[in-house]
This record gives C-alpha cells, structure tokens and sequence, in this order.
C-alpha cells in the first residue's frame, strides 16, 4: 500500500513559461530579469546540473503574496531602491554638451553700442 506523500505543494516545479503566465509577463522578459536583476523575480531553485529556470510553485505564491499592496489590494512593483546619482567623471558628452547649450539661459552683452 502507498504511503500519501506529505507536503507535496512544496515539491510542484514551474517552468520560464508557467510563471510568466502567472505573472503576466512575456517569456524573453523573465529570462532577462533572472539574469539582470533576480531580485525582480521569486527564488528560483538551482537543481545541479540542470540549466532550466525552475520555481517552486509554493515560493511563487508567497512572494506574490509579499507584493501585494495592502491600500488598494493590488500587486506593486518589486523595485530596488535606486541608488543617489553622482555626477559622470570625465568630458561630458557631445549630446550633454549641446544639450546644456540649449537650456542654458542666453547671456546678454553688457557693452552698449552706439
């Protein structure tokens, strides 16, 4: 006789494909967030030797759950914090330097002409 296998919402496997239909997003977009900013994505599980991006189903569900906004009932963006922007070093570019020009307030001569 069979034993019934305990915990077996833990053990179901998702694919690339199921969770970006559960997240509403396109296949080539959840590639590109694994390998650009996993933090955007649920922890996916690493099985060794095998390269198939694979989710457990029950941690999908949890970190949905954690990105639920609780004022409006809806699912928010998981963004990073964005870091404070410190200036470029080195010559600015040619499309910053004409763009300054551009916005830059018009200086008026202080030579008066006969």
């Amino acid at each position: 006789m069979e034993q019934p296998i305990h915990g077996i919402q833990s053990l179901i496997l998702i694919d690339v494909d199921q969770l970006a239909t559960i997240l509403h997003k396109s296949v080539s977009s959840i590639r590109s967030d694994n390998t650009r900013s996993p933090q955007l994505l649920p922890p996916r599980v690493k099985i060794r030797g095998n390269k198939r991006l694979l989710w457990r189903l029950q941690d999908v569900e949890a970190w949905l759950a954690r990105h639920v906004d609780a004022g409006t009932g809806e699912m928010s963006e998981a963004r990073p914090q964005q870091a404070v922007r410190t200036p470029k070093r080195g010559r600015p570019t040619k499309a910053d330097q004409i763009n300054r020009q551009r916005h830059a307030p018009l200086k008026v001569s202080q030579h008066q002409f006969p």
